[in-house]
C-alpha cells in the first residue's frame, strides 16, 4: 500500500462529497485511513500484505498509538467510528447525514497528513 493510493481514495472522497454522494464520500475517507494506516504500520516495521479491518486497526492503536506513541490517542477512534460510520453508509437503508460525511473527510485528512509528516520524517536523509 502506497500513500497514493490512500490520497486516490482522499481526493475521491472529497469529489463524491462535492457532488452530494455523501454514502460514498463517507466510504472512499474511510478508505483513506485504513490506507494510511497500512502505510504508518508499514513504515514503523509492521506491515503485512494483508489487513483485515479489525487487525489492522487493533495492531495501529497499540503498536503506534499505545506503545510506540507515535501517533496522537484520537486516531483510535477515528478508525473505528471510520469503520462503524462506512458500514451504515455501504450498507443501511437510511446512509449517512451530510455533516457525518463531513466529519469522515476531516477526519480522513488530519490522519493521512499526520501519516505523511511520520514517513518523511522516518525516512533517512541523502
Amino acid at each position: 500500500m502506497t500513500l497514493d493510493r490512500a490520497r486516490e481514495s482522499l481526493q475521491a472522497a472529497e469529489l463524491c462529497l462535492g457532488a452530494g454522494l455523501v454514502n460514498s464520500a463517507t466510504s472512499r475517507a474511510y478508505y483513506a485511513m485504513f490506507q494510511a494506516a497500512q502505510v504508518g504500520l508499514n513504515c514503523a516495521g509492521v506491515g503485512r500484505e494483508e489487513w483485515s479491518h479489525w487487525a489492522l486497526q487493533s495492531t495501529f492503536v497499540t503498536e503506534l498509538i499505545h506503545r510506540r506513541k507515535i501517533y496522537p490517542a484520537a486516531f483510535a477512534e477515528y478508525l473505528s467510528s471510520g469503520l462503524e460510520v462506512r458500514l451504515i453508509a455501504d450498507y443501511s437503508a437510511e446512509g449517512v447525514s451530510q455533516k457525518r460525511a463531513q466529519r469522515q473527510l476531516r477526519r480522513a485528512r488530519s490522519l493521512l497528513a499526520a501519516v505523511e509528516r511520520e514517513t518523511t520524517r522516518a525516512q533517512p536523509s541523502s
